[in-house]
């Protein structure tokens, strides 16, 4: 594995320790300031089931659309990628979402002719903080997909595997829309299959709007 990928790798798995982490500090905090039936709490039921669920409604078992489009760039001579996604997520724990997204997207190729492409990402989420009453919400993710391209752009194959890893934000418009946007180190290549070329190692810049129901 080349080192540029095991890099990301590492990092995703960074990611997955931290949300453990951020989950056993959870359950610590429940234990150490239980709800019983005496506190203040339990006469208003709306704030106690309030202060009980997730922020922005994203709890075990809920899920979300989203769509938004993103530019690759930045690895000097292999040109730029626009692309345009669209998902679906579904939170497998609180906080925790596996997302599905397909993407269309225009390649200005800096090796070979201009070209369009599609591919398919599979990418873990991990919501972790909430700044002004869960207005913002802040995020790590990460993860991998497939690609196939009609014109050389990470290298001397068409079909190429992805590697992702970032960090976002979100901004809550209303409790069905939520802006989103950030940032992605993107990997590119055939694995080593063919050769050539290096692969795609650049940021990935994102920006769209998310839909939880």
């Amino acid at each position: 594995m080349q080192p540029k990928s095991l890099l990301i790798v590492m990092m995703f798995i960074f990611f997955c320790l931290l949300h453990f982490k951020f989950e056993a500090k959870a359950s610590e905090s429940v234990a150490s300031h239980p709800i019983t039936a005496d506190t203040e709490l339990n006469e208003n039921p709306e704030t106690k089931q309030l202060l009980m669920e997730p922020e922005f409604g994203f709890s075990k078992g809920t899920g979300t659309w989203q769509t938004y489009a993103s530019v690759s760039a930045g690895d000097y001579g292999k040109g730029e990628m626009y692309a345009l996604h669209v998902g679906y997520g579904y939170f497998l724990l609180d906080y925790l979402s596996v997302n599905i997204d397909l993407l269309g997207a225009y390649i200005r190729s800096g090796i070979d002719d201009n070209g369009v492409a599609a591919g398919l990402d599979v990418i873990l989420r991990r919501h972790f903080s909430w700044i002004n009453e869960g207005l913002w919400s802040l995020y790590v993710d990460g993860g991998a997909g497939l690609q196939q391209q009609s014109t050389e752009f990470s290298g001397f194959r068409q079909f190429n595997f992805r590697l992702m890893a970032g960090v976002g934000g979100m901004l809550r418009i209303s409790d069905r829309v939520s802006m989103m946007g950030g940032i992605r180190y993107l990997h590119i290549s055939d694995g080593g299959i063919k050769g050539g070329g290096g692969g795609y190692d650049g940021p990935m810049f994102y920006a769209g709007a998310m839909f939880p129901f």
